[in-house]
């Protein structure tokens, strides 16, 4: 059996938690290719004017497993694609051919198509999703569903919002979950404070929230939350808001100066290169998170992970990552004060939350999830 995966994740610049996600399920899918099952790729590059960025793609295109779309720009296709009227890619003969963004392009040859769905915010909470891309996701993604042969769901909650929201049989979807790239965050990586003094200006101890800085993740609850804890404690710790600036950042922006404006300590260093992410982590006193809606939560499996004591507001898809590995709270800025403030002076708290982060996180592993992929592709 052969597997085409559409590359345009993989070759993003500034890749986010998609890019990411869809690297690591690739190289996880290429571990399992035996004489039964074989691993390609194909990419829209327009006359083959973007060189590859990715080793994973370098690879595969020296081993002639990489085919490149050179006739159409890829924005000129998704264009079309959203209208319904694009051509058919003639791409080399598969049996399966896996979407790993939400959307399916169509194609020529009878390939099975499946495509990996990382949330249905854009259907559940359109509030939260930027206008340019909601358009896009409620017409194509929406679509895709619909047409595809096999639906890849990133977590159980993100399962039952598919079916809730779109009636699709379960009998369509596979469930996995999203592990830790274990190997980025080897201590070995961790560039220490000397590079987040110089290169970011971090001078202090620090509690860390990390993601795109977007009305999704609710950051001004995290702000709230930070500015509420006593001064002594405000004093010892920085709070840092790692993550590129996205949409609809106004009233976000506006607050963060004011308090800064006011003393507190609130640092936001943007985009974030993934060579320092684990630096980043592994540095970080505390870690919390406030997002109103989520597919799976990965900065928090990251956090537990590296052992970082964390707090994350109690909603479904973070109960499934973190379990008792971190505090709850409700989402309010009092809630999320109160526990943070006890996992600062409860160090044996901390301690014990430190440890049960990094058995949580080795429960996840990207073996089982591409073993998973891998067989469902088979069966079906």
């Amino acid at each position: 059996m052969k597997l085409l995966i559409e590359a345009s994740p993989i070759e993003q610049n500034n890749p986010t938690g998609v890019n990411y996600f869809t690297e690591w399920l690739a190289r996880g899918l290429e571990q399992k290719q035996d004489s039964t099952f074989k691993v390609g790729y194909f990419y829209l590059n327009f006359l083959g004017r973007k060189p590859l960025r990715n080793e994973l793609s370098k690879t595969a295109f020296l081993g002639n497993r990489f085919h490149q779309v050179r006739y159409i720009p890829q924005k000129i296709y998704a264009k079309l694609v959203y209208y319904n009227v694009a051509p058919p890619l003639l791409l080399p003969k598969s049996d399966w051919v896996l979407f790993p963004n939400f959307y399916i392009w169509p194609l020529m040859r009878r390939s099975k198509r499946a495509v990996i769905i990382h949330d249905v915010g854009y259907l559940r909470f359109p509030e939260y999703v930027e206008r340019k891309n909601l358009k896009f996701l409620r017409r194509v993604a929406s679509r895709s569903i619909k047409k595809a042969d096999l639906i890849v769901s990133n977590s159980q909650f993100t399962t039952s919002e598919i079916i809730s929201a779109t009636g699709v049989s379960p009998k369509k979807i596979v469930t996995i979950s999203i592990p830790v790239d274990t190997a980025s965050f080897d201590r070995r990586h961790d560039k220490g404070r000397t590079r987040l003094r110089k290169r970011y200006e971090i001078t202090k101890p620090y509690i860390l929230s990390l993601g795109t800085l977007e009305p999704r993740k609710n950051l001004e609850t995290t702000v709230l939350a930070y500015c509420d804890l006593p001064k002594k404690i405000r004093n010892t710790y920085s709070l840092v808001l790692a993550g590129k600036w996205g949409w609809d950042i106004d009233t976000l922006r506006d607050l963060i100066q004011k308090k800064q404006s006011e003393g507190f300590d609130i640092i936001t260093p943007g985009h974030i290169d993934y060579d320092d992410k684990t630096t980043f982590f592994r540095n970080a006193s505390f870690f919390v998170i406030t997002s109103y809606y989520e597919g799976f939560g990965m900065p928090l499996l990251e956090a537990l992970h590296c052992g970082i004591p964390s707090v994350a507001v109690d909603i479904p898809v973070f109960r499934e990552v973190g379990g008792d590995a971190c505090l709850w709270a409700a989402r309010d800025a009092k809630a999320v004060a109160s526990q943070l403030l006890s996992l600062v002076t409860d160090p044996a708290l901390a301690k014990k939350l430190s440890r049960a982060g990094r058995q949580r996180s080795s429960e996840f592993s990207w073996e089982k999830v591409s073993e998973t992929i891998k067989q469902r592709l088979l069966d079906d």
